[in-house]
């Protein structure tokens, strides 16, 4: 191929946040395209996109040129203030990489510019720039940078100062005058002295075109970008925007007719381009130096370590079973380089739980070693429960190990600092991550820039459809049809759908990973570039997880699993409790209690069970052992979900079991003959084709890719080597044919396994401890008022009383006092933790708290200030005084003055004789105060809410329950489990309420709505606005029947009729809705036997005879089967919902009324 006779030299892509509008594959293909021989990539200040351009270009037969347009300080880069107007306080630099060191020196220079001269711009400087120059080739710069802002002024003499000293540090040879034309005045009076001073220093010039984006035609969309960036719309005429649309990837021809009089131009971006010539090696590791003992390599030492760990974990005699296991792994471990890895692992983990921290039992597929279980690293044996280590690390395919290890998510970082202060500060680091625009964020961004109104850009985002996952413009448009037509049919979508798929998949902002941490053996701008978030406090990685791995950095996941730190405190809690000491690590797998509390389904707060199709699967299930959990956790997801119903039909013997051959019945017995995990597909190939494991581990991947090629070439080995092993080739192919299918649904044993271990073990704690249970796991949700209060209903449900907070009793976190829960300090609203502090220590040193004056004599008052004292009172933290609240509030003013007085004598030293001897009782408030009225309980639980967020002692709604229980309300709750579009009904009332206009004047409202579970949110639009804007003001409980919908806040509720509870109930509770019952639904989840329960529904709604339709809904694991009960009507009274609730639950009768269908 015939390659072009130019380079682009100046090139930004996405990386160039909300700048740049060319996505790196995109630009690398259209370089392709226009035959270009090399292309550089010169984001803003970072070198984000370096690899991956790297590697895309190399593939696409491009030379790759990384460089950087950096930003240079006017002065010193640690200097702050208006050096040069503050924001563009930085001159632009082009800067490209020759050779490696080089390309360390850019690292260098991008690192020190976030770490040290961060000032609105990541900027070097000129002391910074002479220190990194070798390697590098430079640019003068476009109009911002320091030559030509120069010019601009009319410094001349300055400016070719700046061009001979940056053509001094560099060398002759690699600095080159930068021309530009894009049409603009400046540019072309700049050009002219670029010229002459070029021509006085003999300095080349070479021609570039600062490209933002790919296209001509994407000018648009760039401004776009640009008003995302600044928050401006396309309407504002003052916002920031490029003078012409001229900054697009040109090609050589173009280039050409840009410099018609200046041909050298063009020809010097090869000659650049020829002297930059960088090579990256990949595939070596740089792990992190750990130091073993003297007398021992990284291998011995790891043997020595597992070995020991052998003995406590299976005694002195394993047996030659185990024995071997463990050297195979070793083997494979020292095979490969990576006992080192092994060590640092072992070593954070070994601080972890020397520390107290909760570690989790394993995550991912390294569970499946035994070196990792014999090292503490994980805690569940992979023997017993059949995990691999092939899934793990495999001989035959050469990748660093990926270890994921949950931490208490309270302490996580103590460990992170741990490894930071061991292998150095420099060293140690988190990943950046970036965020893309998606298509429903490219349309609701692009549509705010193009002036379109909030609710339409809202309707057009929701055409958009939820699934899959990750689904781009172009599938959307081919999937929903409304959204297609909105496209052809109106000019301002259209608008809106041209620019969006310019900008879809662009990267919007950079992030830190949640629990990527990379290590590394030396300072890490050895390798990487760094980058600095002012907003934050930790290094973070220049380059995101995938170039860093495959620069071949150990990248860790420290994750944070709140579970963990529920664990740990349940654990703490039963020592206060109880005095018992708990292991965690030991607790009994075959516990009854436990067991039937999960056949129950009542695991509510249990980690991975607690979800509404998780407790039905439970009930059918009736789990009897941890690998029937195991199993649970890996069905329990789209897809797999449809096998549920044969699983439990095969576990109680309704469904035959068949075995195409032994090694099927020899893996898959423990999950009645169906393939769940990935690892029973590796364990068949293996037994019955004569596959190694990592050759099986081989298969397993290119089955769960769908590779055609490499499935077909596994197919014919598979094949073979069964024939060879005597299985005939009809039912190896038979065989084959059901690891395919069933290779889809795999999951992960090793994960499932450790991650059903933890559900188990919550699960325990609920059955057996559930009082400490629901306290850690209270504690835990404390800043999640809905989950608080889901909480403490199901612990009101299990008979444990959660009472108020007392100064007396409680201490920060949620406690254990007997059989009820007290609720902690830090749930009050305003009481800050100084304040808490010196209440426990004051209490802890002197006693309880007799009075109020007591209490305001003791405190700290400088701490515990009015403020303070009013939310004790009105969260009933001083109820165990004995006097109203009402009462305490009334004498705050005076026990504080009072409280003030005596600490000031104290400090001034006028105790008396008196004050050394036994005080007297406190004077009763009653006697500073006169009667006062207490609060009725509206007001009590008003203030409750007020200070706890959710109320304790009782609900204001709690009366009006037995009036709405029969009319199918739909709670809070419930609504996650509900599809767009369904109708519910709900009851609550008004907690917050905006009214505002559309365009065209009517009225409509946005609201809050509060219920025994939660809120939700509401939307009135006009119409049913018009008859309900008075109810919505009153105090009044509201009935609201809408539809289900999806938002960018989450689920809501669109309100189609909204009424006073009292009015609602006025004709009586059937007809609390609109209208006469219409159909009666009944919802029935997956049962161990389904026909019974449903012969029980028929025999009652037969007692009930009427003329309202019965709808049966089976709720299947994968999907809802509705079936109308032919022959069947019924007069859905109060008597028949109780009776139908008694038997399948409070909410799986609804009936349906005129006007609700």
């Amino acid at each position: 191929m015939q390659h072009s006779e130019f380079v682009h030299l100046h090139v930004h892509s996405e990386y160039s946040l909300l700048d740049g509008a060319a996505q790196l594959e995109k630009l690398v293909l259209k370089a392709k395209e226009l035959r270009f021989p090399a292309l550089a990539l010169t984001d803003h200040g970072s070198l984000f996109g370096a690899i991956d351009f790297y590697l895309a270009a190399q593939k696409a037969g491009i030379k790759p040129i990384i460089g950087c347009e950096l930003y240079v300080a006017p002065g010193s880069r640690k200097e702050r203030g208006s050096q040069d107007g503050g924001y563009e306080g930085a001159n632009h630099l082009t800067v490209l990489v020759r050779n490696f060191t080089g390309y360390k020196n850019l690292i260098k220079l991008v690192s020190r510019a976030y770490l040290e001269g961060f000032y609105y711009k990541p900027r070097v400087d000129r002391e910074l720039l002479a220190a990194h120059a070798d390697g590098l080739l430079v640019l003068s710069g476009c109009l911002n940078s320091e030559v030509s802002r120069l010019i601009s002024a009319g410094e001349l003499e300055r400016a070719r100062e700046a061009a001979g000293w940056h053509r001094e540090v560099f060398g002759k040879d690699h600095y080159f005058m930068e021309v530009q034309a894009h049409g603009l005045e400046e540019q072309a009076k700049v050009t002219g002295e670029t010229l002459r001073i070029a021509g006085a220093l003999a300095a080349p010039i070479v021609g570039t075109n600062d490209s933002h984006y790919l296209e001509a035609g994407h000018a648009k969309a760039h401004e776009a970008l640009l008003c995302i960036q600044t928050g401006t719309t396309l309407l504002d005429a003052k916002r920031w925007r490029f003078a012409t649309n001229e900054f697009y990837l040109k090609s050589a021809e173009e280039m050409a007719g840009v410099f018609t009089e200046l041909p050298e131009a063009c020809r010097n971006t090869l000659a650049v381009a020829e002297r930059c010539n960088l090579t990256l090696e990949f595939g070596s590791f740089h792990l992190p130096r750990y130091v073993v003992r003297d007398g021992h390599t990284l291998e011995s030492y790891l043997e020595h370590l597992a070995r020991e760990g052998l003995r406590r974990r299976y005694g002195s005699t394993p047996g030659d079973g185990v024995e071997a296991r463990l050297g195979h792994e070793l083997s494979i471990i020292e095979k490969m380089g990576f006992a080192g890895y092994f060590l640092v692992v072992w070593d954070f983990i070994r601080y972890a739980r020397e520390q107290g921290i909760a570690v989790g039992p394993g995550r991912g597929s390294s569970a499946g070693s035994l070196v990792a279980y014999c090292l503490g690293i994980t805690n569940i044996d992979p023997l017993r429960y059949g995990l691999l280590f092939e899934r793990f690390l495999n001989p035959e395919r050469i990748s660093m190990p990926d270890m994921d290890i949950d931490f208490a998510d309270d302490r996580r970082d103590e460990v992170i600092r741990y490894v930071a202060d061991r292998y150095g500060r420099d060293r140690v680091a988190h990943i950046i991550t970036f965020g893309t625009l998606g298509a429903k964020a490219a349309i609701r961004d692009v549509g705010r820039v193009l002036g379109m109104t909030y609710a339409d850009v809202d309707r057009i985002a929701k055409l958009v459809p939820a699934f899959p996952l990750n689904i781009t413009l172009e599938e959307a448009y081919q999937k929903s049809p409304p959204l297609a037509e909105m496209v052809r049919t109106q000019g301002n979508v259209r608008e809106l759908w041209e620019v969006a798929r310019t900008l879809e998949g662009c990267t919007r902002h950079a992030s830190v990973h949640a629990s990527a941490v990379v290590i590394a053996d030396e300072p890490l701008d050895e390798y990487i570039p760094l980058y600095k978030d002012p907003k934050r406090p930790e290094l973070i990685t220049g380059y995101a997880m995938g170039p860093i791995e495959k620069l071949g950095l150990l990248k860790m996941d420290f994750l944070g699993l709140r579970t963990l730190t529920v664990l740990a405190n349940t654990v703490r809690l039963i020592h206060q409790s109880r005095e018992i000491e708990i292991d965690l690590d030991a607790l009994p797998l075959d516990d009854a209690k436990t067991y039937l509390m999960l056949s129950e389904a009542k695991t509510f707060g249990v980690f991975q069970l607690e979800s509404a199709g998780m407790r039905d699967a439970l009930r059918g299930l009736r789990p009897s052992s941890l690998e029937d959990v195991i199993a649970m956790v890996s069905l329990y997801r789209p897809g797999p979900m449809e096998l549920i119903p044969d699983f439990i039909n095969r576990k109680h013997g309704r469904a035959k079991i068949a075995y195409e051959h032994p090694a099927m019945e020899k893996f898959t017995r423990e999950t009645y003959g169906i393939m769940v995990y990935q690892e029973q597909i590796m364990q068949i190939a293996s037994e019955m084709a004569g596959f190694t494991m990592g050759e099986a581990d081989m298969l397993r991947r290119a089955m769960g890719k769908k590779d055609r090629d490499l499935m077909a070439q596994q197919r014919d080995k598979f094949i073979a080597g069964c024939r060879e092993r005597g299985t005939p080739a009809a039912k190896a192919e038979h065989v084959w044919e059901l690891m395919e299918k069933f290779a889809g649904y795999g999951f992960n044993k090793s994960h499932a396994a450790a991650y059903a271990l933890v559900a188990y073990q919550t699960a325990y704690f609920k059955a057996t401890y559930p009082v400490e249970f629901m306290a850690a796991l209270l504690t835990s949700e404390m800043g999640d008022t809905d989950k608080i209060v889901k909480y403490i209903e199901e612990c009101r449900a299990m008979g444990i009383r959660v009472d108020p907070p007392d100064v007396n009793v409680s201490t920060v976190k949620f406690s254990v006092c007997g059989d009820a829960i007290r609720f902690g300090l830090a749930a009050i609203k305003n009481v800050g933790e100084a304040a808490m502090e010196s209440i426990l220590a004051t209490r802890d040193e002197a006693g309880p708290f007799k009075s109020l004056q007591d209490f305001c004599a003791r405190v700290d008052l400088r701490l515990v200030n009015r403020r303070v004292l009013d939310s004790l009172i009105k969260a009933g933290a001083f109820d165990s005084l004995g006097l109203p609240r009402a009462h305490l509030m009334a004498s705050a003013d005076i026990a504080l003055e009072a409280g003030q007085r005596q600490q000031r004598e104290r400090a001034e030293g006028q105790a008396s004789f008196f004050d050394l001897l036994p005080s007297a009782p406190a004077r009763p408030p009653d006697e500073a105060v006169g009667p006062v009225p207490e609060w009725d309980a509206d007001q009590r639980l008003a203030f409750e809410k007020e200070v706890l967020g959710f109320y304790v002692s009782g609900h204001p709604l709690a009366r009006y329950q037995p009036l709405v229980e029969s009319l199918g309300i739909t709670r809070s709750g419930e609504l996650v489990a509900k599809s767009p579009g369904s109708r519910v009904l709900l009851f609550g009332q008004v907690v917050a309420l905006k009214e505002t206009s559309t365009k065209s004047g009517n009225r409509m409202a946005f609201l809050t709505l509060e219920d025994m579970d939660g809120t939700v949110e509401v939307t009135i639009f006009p119409e049913p606005f018009k008859a309900a804007a008075e109810s919505l003001h009153a105090s009044e409980p509201l009935l609201i029947r809408g539809r289900v919908d999806d938002s960018d806040k989450g689920r809501v509720v669109l309100a189609e009729d909204v009424r006073p509870l009292e009015r609602a109930l006025a004709n009586g509770p059937a007809m609390a809705a609109t209208g006469e019952p219409t159909t009666l639904r009944v919802r029935i989840g997956v049962r161990e036997d389904p026909q019974a329960l449903l012969a029980a529904v028929r025999q009652l709604c037969a007692e009930h005879p009427g003329r309202v339709p019965v709808f049966v809904h089976l709720l299947l694991p994968s999907q809802e089967v509705v079936v109308r009960s032919r022959g069947l009507a019924v007069d859905p009274s109060p008597d028949l919902l109780a009776k139908l609730g008694a038997l399948l639950g409070p909410t799986a009768a609804i009936v349906e009324h005129a006007g609700s269908a």
